[in-house]
């Protein structure tokens, strides 16, 4: 087995187990976590000072971070939204305001159901989900690599954006084996606090 077929071995058995840890924690306590993950986002400098900000329409089922709050705090805060969509193997951002009608997409996410492009290059934070992430900021997503393709298009054409990742406190592990492509965090909120990886934040 060459080190990138072990590597995707190991990623899919943290995430099949975490998905599952995940999944044993009661939805009244993880509605409760979201709201206070929400004000701790909604109080990130580069949030307060952020235009346009690209966040995950929470997956219902997955038992992942809720998003409800913090496009709520958002909007009122009059951010610039966009979501994202997958179109054949890539991800893009969309426009969004709270409240626009949406229909579950090939994965069970939702997306909007008019998809307006948005500019990427206007990006200023992506908040985006995860499965489980290390102390230096590596991720472990749910297998796709939508997100990993879509931060290396952003990086080709010059655009960084503040890559921060919503979580529970017990998706954290000691390391997560990276794949040459993977693009680490900026940073990472939980219900216990931000973390932050990258030391110029």
């Amino acid at each position: 087995m060459d080190g990138n077929a072990g590597i995707a071995v190991e990623k899919e058995g943290v995430r099949a187990g975490m998905i599952a840890r995940r999944g044993m924690l009661p939805e009244e306590t993880r509605r409760a976590m979201s709201m206070v993950i929400a004000g701790y986002v909604k109080a990130l400098p580069e949030v307060i000072s952020a235009r346009h900000i690209h966040v995950y329409l929470s997956i219902p089922g997955q038992a992942e971070v809720s998003t409800v709050p913090i496009l709520e705090a958002l909007d009122a805060m009059g951010k610039e939204l966009s979501v994202p969509v997958i179109q054949k193997s890539d991800l893009f951002s969309a426009a969004y305001r709270k409240g626009d009608p949406v229909r579950l997409a090939q994965f069970g996410q939702p997306e909007p159901e008019a998809v307006v492009k948005v500019d990427e290059s206007c990006l200023d934070v992506v908040l985006m989900p995860l499965v489980a992430f290390d102390r230096n900021g590596y991720r472990v997503g749910y297998g796709k690599g939508f997100y990993d393709r879509f931060l290396h298009r952003l990086l080709l054409h010059g655009i960084r954006p503040c890559r921060i990742g919503l979580a529970f406190s017990m998706q954290m592990v000691d390391a997560v084996l990276a794949d040459p492509w993977d693009v680490p965090l900026d940073g990472a909120v939980h219900e216990l606090g931000i973390i932050r990886f990258n030391a110029n934040l």
